[in-house]
């Protein structure tokens, strides 16, 4: 009887042990020696893209859950967790770094909100002007230059220049957010690029649609701004394109930095309807790109800017001339029905520069295409 009892009370011992090594004031502990760390929603891997930082109070990441629940797991080199994540909850838990630095992670999950714009307007309120690329030494110089048409020589189809296109550019050099070109045009960009500067995503925006309206497919480079866009300091926007693809009669959002085209059902979609295919089509969602860009990482981080959107209303290529103005602001702003006018970016920038509209017609009217498109701008 006393050496049961002894051996129960050497076994709860342990266990009690056991149970204090695996949690750290009342959350769970993993382990890791390295920092980069994995992690898969359901059955989607995202690798190598989390770094363990201890010296953050509570590192946060941010989970979409299209589907009212997910399963998310978290991958060390050493140790994983695991855990059925849901819209407006939280997971947090240690990462024990060497035995010594623990990180308090918290996983909080989000759902997808699709956002409202007018569709009964047929007549579009503003000119937007494209272009045409008849004799544009600029762009004939970028062609020629970088040997574009070698890059699209043999594709089927507009949908399959434009995914080379953005492939070739994303190539170019790795991103940096902290850089800026000393013109920002695609012939001084790739020219610093020889140099071995790295640029940011506004960088890869410029160059594609460029080389994009280089070969004939007219191109405008796309702002994205955050709903919190005046109050919060950094990171409320992101730099990506949209391309006209004259086979489709269609515009398709591409992202250079991430080497990106959203499709869904077979069909490229352009910035609003991606938003909308991820509120309500997130499973049957497609991410096209050559370099295999994940699904849930790239949504998961595009999401959040896919709110405000904003264009140039003269999207003609080149260096020496004056681009056009409506009532002296440059840029046209897509806001969804019922959203605040943003009149700051982070905190100190005045967004002083856009006209604002609600209605998709305004932003996704067709351009005039000489020979190939008629649809009359208003």
């Amino acid at each position: 009887m006393k050496k049961s009892l002894s051996f129960l009370l050497v076994f709860m011992a342990l266990a009690a042990n056991a149970i204090a090594q695996n949690t750290y004031k009342g959350l769970p502990v993993i382990n890791a020696k390295a920092t980069a760390a994995d992690y898969k929603i359901d059955k989607e891997w995202v690798r190598g893209s989390w770094n363990v930082s201890p010296q953050i109070a509570v590192d946060v990441m941010q989970v979409p859950v299209p589907n009212n629940k997910v399963k998310f797991s978290f991958y060390t080199d050493s140790d994983s967790i695991s855990f059925n994540v849901k819209p407006g909850k939280s997971h947090k838990f240690y990462v024990l770094l060497n035995g010594k630095d623990y990180a308090l992670t918290e996983i909080k999950g989000y759902g997808f909100e699709e956002q409202k714009f007018n569709r009964t307007n047929n007549i579009p309120a503003y000119t937007l002007t494209y272009e045409q690329n008849q004799n544009n030494n600029f762009l004939n110089t970028l062609r020629e230059q970088y040997n574009l048409d070698e890059i699209v020589k043999g594709a089927a189809n507009d949908t399959e220049k434009a995914l080379r296109m953005v492939n070739w550019v994303h190539k170019q050099w790795e991103h940096n957010g902290m850089n800026q070109p000393s013109n920002p045009d695609a012939l001084t960009i790739l020219a610093e690029v020889k140099e071995g500067k790295q640029f940011r995503c506004v960088e890869y925006g410029i160059v594609t649609a460029a080389s994009l309206n280089a070969i004939g497919l007219p191109a405008r480079r796309l702002n994205l701004k955050t709903k919190d866009v005046e109050t919060t300091q950094y990171g409320a926007g992101h730099v990506l394109l949209e391309v006209y693809l004259p086979d489709l009669k269609k515009w398709v959002m591409l992202d250079g930095q991430f080497d990106v085209m959203p499709v869904l059902n077979n069909v490229p979609l352009n910035a609003v309807e991606f938003q909308q295919a991820i509120a309500n089509n997130y499973n049957k969602l497609e991410i096209r790109s050559l370099s295999g860009t994940s699904k849930a990482q790239y949504v998961n981080w595009i999401y959040p800017y896919l709110y405000y959107f904003d264009v140039r209303f003269d999207n003609r290529e080149g260096v020496a001339f004056e681009r056009q103005t409506v009532d002296g602001k440059h840029s046209l702003m897509l806001i969804p029905v019922g959203a605040k006018q943003p009149a700051i970016f982070q905190i100190t920038n005045p967004i002083n520069y856009c006209k604002y509209t609600n209605s998709i017609v305004d932003f996704y009217q067709a351009p005039v295409i000489e020979n190939k498109q008629t649809t009359a701008l208003k």
